[in-house]
């Protein structure tokens, strides 16, 4: 497993690069997360999702790099 691949993952799908690290329920966390906070950003505020969205993938694929081995 790479480290450099795992990041790669989670930037194109959050919680891929942790599924990919052997972390399925952390996976599914990030996944279903990042869905929720863009949601309730994207409706409360109307451009706050487009905000969270770089912040999110970012701390994704930190994470996914850091998790794999």
């Amino acid at each position: 497993m790479g480290k450099k691949t795992a990041a790669i993952l989670s930037l194109l799908i959050a919680g891929l690069g942790q599924f990919y690290a052997g972390h399925f329920w952390r996976a599914i966390g990030w996944f279903a997360g990042s869905i929720l906070i863009i949601g309730i950003l994207t409706l409360s505020t109307g451009i706050g999702g487009a905000v969270a969205v770089p912040i999110i993938w970012i701390a994704c694929a930190w994470d996914a790099y850091n998790l794999a081995k």
